[in-house]
C-alpha cells in the first residue's frame, strides 16, 4: 500500500511539474507577444513624432506647406496628438500585462520552491526512524 501511494504521489508531482512548464511557456509566449507589440508600437510613435515635427514647422511657417491652409494642418495636428495618445494608452495597458505575467511567474517559483521544501520536510520526517510506528505518532 506503501509503494502504492508513493506512485501515485510520484505521479501527482510529474503531472503538477508538467502543469507548472506548460503555464510557464504560456506566460512566456505571451511575454514575447507584448515585446513584439512594443517594439511595434516604438516604431509607430517614431513615425508620429516625425510626422508631428514637419507638421509643427508648417504651422510655424518655417517649412514650404505646399497647398495645405491653416485648418486642415491644424486639423492634421490634432488627429496626431490623439494617435498619439491612444498610443501612449495601448503602451501603458501592454507594460501592465507584462508587469502581471512577471508577478505571475514569481508567484508559480514560489509555489515550486514552497512545494519543494515541503516535499523535502515529508522526506525528512519519514527518514527520521525507520520504524513505521514512528510515521503513524506524527
Amino acid at each position: 500500500q506503501a509503494k502504492r501511494a508513493l506512485r501515485k504521489r510520484r505521479k501527482l508531482e510529474k503531472e503538477t511539474k508538467q502543469l507548472i512548464k506548460q503555464e510557464e511557456l504560456k506566460r512566456l509566449h505571451k511575454a514575447q507577444a507584448i515585446q513584439r507589440q512594443l517594439e511595434e508600437l516604438e516604431e509607430r510613435q517614431r513615425t508620429l513624432e516625425i510626422f508631428g515635427v514637419q507638421l509643427e514647422r508648417e504651422l510655424r511657417g518655417e517649412a514650404d506647406t505646399g497647398t495645405k491652409d491653416e485648418n486642415q494642418m491644424l486639423h492634421e495636428w490634432f488627429e496626431l496628438v490623439m494617435e498619439k495618445n491612444k498610443l501612449m494608452r495601448y503602451e501603458s495597458e501592454l507594460l501592465i500585462i507584462a508587469q502581471e505575467l512577471e508577478l505571475e511567474d514569481h508567484q508559480s517559483r514560489l509555489e515550486q520552491e514552497l512545494r519543494e521544501r515541503m516535499a523535502m520536510d515529508g522526506k525528512s520526517k519519514g527518514t527520521d526512524c525507520a520504524n513505521p510506528a514512528c510515521s503513524r505518532k506524527s
